[in-house]
Parts: C-alpha cells; sequence; structure tokens
C-alpha cells in the first residue's frame, strides 16, 4: 500500500505472531529499510487485513484467541498506524459478532475491513452460523454494534472495495451464488444487489475498480478452478457475463492492479501457481475478450502476492518466498510490454 508521501509499506503475517512490516525508504528509489516484526503475539492466527482512508491512517486487522488452547474463543484485535515507517499502537479488540458464546466465538472466520470515504470504517466477517456480521467504526473512532447481515451459507473469503468516490462494493460468495452489497453514498448503508447464480471457490475471491464507479469481481469457478471476471451493471452499463481468464493452474485470491502498458490502461493480475510460484497476466482495462495469458515467473510466492503502483505510476510486484524474506521488482520504464527489473531480496 502507499502512504500519503508516496512511500510503500508492506505487511505480512509473522510465523511466530505478529506482523512483518517492510517500510520503502523516503525517496523510494534508495531501497527499503529492514524489516520490522511488530506487535509480537503468539495466540495471533496467520492472518492480516490492511485498511486505509482519506485520513492516511492504517488499521491493521487480525485474529487473536483469548486463550492458549486451540479451542480458546477467538476475537477481531486490531492496530493503528499514523505514518509510514512510524511505531504502531497495540493491539485492541473489537470483540466477535457472539459475545461470550465461546463455542460460537471459535468459530468465526477472518475479517475483512475497509475504510470508505467518509473515514468510516467497515468491519465484515463469517459468523459462526454461517452469515456475516458487520461493525462500524466512524470518523470520530466511536465504535457502533455488531450487526447480521441478511445472508445464509456464506462461504469463507469476503472482497470488500473501495471506490475512489469513497463507496464500498462486498462480494459475498455462497453455497448457491454470491451476495452482493453495494453502498450509494460514503458513510451511508450497504443495500443489497440482486445475487448472483455464480458459484465461487471458497477464498477466491477480489476485486478492484476498473472505471469510475464500477467495480470488477474476480473469483475462481467452483468447478473447473479459472479465473473469472464479472462486473454488475452500473449507471446505465449493462453487465458483463463471466468471462473466464484462465489461470486453472492457480490458488486463493489474486492480487490486482491497473498500470500503463506501453501507454494503455491495463489490468493487471497476479496467482500463486499450484507449483507455490508467482504467475502474472495483463490485459486491457474491461476488454476481457482481448484474452489473458499468463505468464510462470518461477519466483517462490508463498500466500498471495501484492500488487501496487509507485510515486512514478510503475507496477511493483512483492511476494514472500519460503524463507519469510520478502522480493519486489519494479515495472521497466525502458522496455516496451510488461517487462520487469530483477529480483530485489530484503
Amino acid at each position: 500500500m502507499s502512504a500519503p508521501d508516496g512511500r510503500l509499506t508492506a505487511y505480512a503475517p509473522a510465523r511466530t505472531g505478529g506482523i512483518v512490516r517492510w517500510t520503502e525508504s523516503a525517496t523510494g528509489r534508495d531501497g527499503w529499510a529492514a524489516p520490522e516484526l511488530l506487535l509480537s503475539d503468539a495466540r495471533l492466527l496467520p492472518y492480516a487485513c490492511v485498511a486505509n482512508g482519506p485520513s492516511g491512517f492504517v488499521d491493521l486487522f487480525g485474529l487473536r484467541r483469548t486463550g492458549d488452547s486451540p479451542q480458546s474463543p477467538l476475537e477481531i484485535v486490531y492496530a493503528s498506524q499514523y505514518q509510514a515507517g512510524r511505531p504502531m499502537t497495540g493491539w485492541h479488540s473489537a470483540g466477535n459478532p457472539h459475545g461470550k458464546d465461546a463455542a460460537k466465538a471459535s468459530a468465526i472466520g477472518a475479517p475483512v475491513a475497509v475504510v470508505d470515504g467518509a473515514d468510516t470504517l467497515h468491519v465484515f466477517v463469517r459468523n459462526a452460523l454461517g452469515g456475516v456480521s458487520a461493525r462500524r467504526r466512524d470518523a470520530n473512532g466511536v465504535w457502533g454494534k455488531w450487526t447480521p447481515m441478511p445472508c445464509k451459507r456464506v462461504r469463507e473469503g469476503l472482497s470488500a472495495v473501495v471506490t475512489r468516490s469513497g463507496r464500498i462494493e462486498l462480494f459475498m460468495p455462497a453455497d448457491k451464488g454470491v451476495y452482493v452489497w453495494r453502498q450509494e453514498t460514503p458513510g451511508g448503508p450497504l443495500d443489497r444487489a440482486p445475487n448472483l447464480v455464480f458459484i465461487a471457490r471458497p477464498d477466491t475471491a477480489s476485486g478492484t475498480e476498473t472505471y469510475e464507479g464500477r467495480v470488477t469481481h474476480y473469483w475462481r469457478d467452483e468447478g473447473s478452478g479459472e479465473v473469472v471476471a464479472y462486473r454488475l451493471p452500473t449507471a446505465g452499463v449493462p453487465d458483463i457475463a463471466p468471462a473466464p481468464l484462465g489461470g486453472h493452474s492457480g490458488r486463493g485470491p489474486l492480487a490486482l492492479s491497473r498500470c500503463l502498458v506501453d501507454g494503455y490502461d491495463c489490468t493487471v493480475l497476479a496467482q500463486t501457481e499450484e507449483t507455490g510460484t508467482l504467475a502474472l497476466t495483463a490485459y486491457p482495462t474491461e476488454l476481457e475478450s482481448a484474452g489473458a495469458w499468463w505468464a510462470d515467473t518461477r519466483e517462490p510466492c508463498e500466500g498471495t502476492p501484492a500488487l501496487a503502483l509507485d510515486r512514478d505510476g510503475r507496477l511493483v510486484v512483492a511476494v514472500v518466498g519460503g524463507d519469510g524474506r520478502m522480493k519486489v521488482t519494479r515495472q521497466r520504464a525502458d522496455q516496451q510490454g510488461m517487462a520487469l527489473e530483477s529480483w530485489l531480496r530484503l
């Protein structure tokens, strides 16, 4: 993610509990600071979600057991960073949707958090009943109550996208389709859109804004495992039929970004192959009919890769290898196509 001063910061769960942070240097051309282990806690699960909004502040969200037993209830925790590279607050508890019901609290899913254009933070989590519960924190830092959303048999892997206008679009894969919720105005309620009949594999959904106010959602088809792209109708623009983009051999959600390639606005997709290496593809934004050809970089990749744009608008690709160290590469400005620099091991 990019800070207000243009520096990039990467976060990843530490194997021993806590968060590893890598921060780019002040100019972005002098490399990166040494990795830092932050917020160490052995009860943390290996999961992290990053939320940042108009203020430039960053909130990290995780899951923590309330006891030392693997069966202990779970609580959602968060920590805040107010400036790139600076110390973070300690972990604070946001509770869980089931209060003191230990059995249910031990069965919640991984939280997804986003900040809308009104600086309202939203946390969504699959609850123990198979639905989704939400909680808000307003711009003054005041938390509301956990509220259940009317849905059932939801799968793990919620995806939430915030548009440039500050509006949220929430994608919930379920056993018999997909629930989609949309926010009409920043800070306002989320309204339910018509259900989608497509079946997405758990933990594979992601999305990005591909035109002003329009979000393209990606997931892996339940049967084939193929990456699929889909857009809901917006502002008189009809939806598209689910467009297959290949990627059969990948796993987990995609990392997504948009950047210029030979002067054209392109959407870049990155995935972890079943072999444990990074693969990339790109196509002209919203022109899925052009096709997508995946290129395996052979670079080892644990978990989901990350994509971002640097202060010069170049694509930056980051992966964490099997040794827990991050490696980054950058789009080359002196070559045509999606050419990348040599990998830098941090």
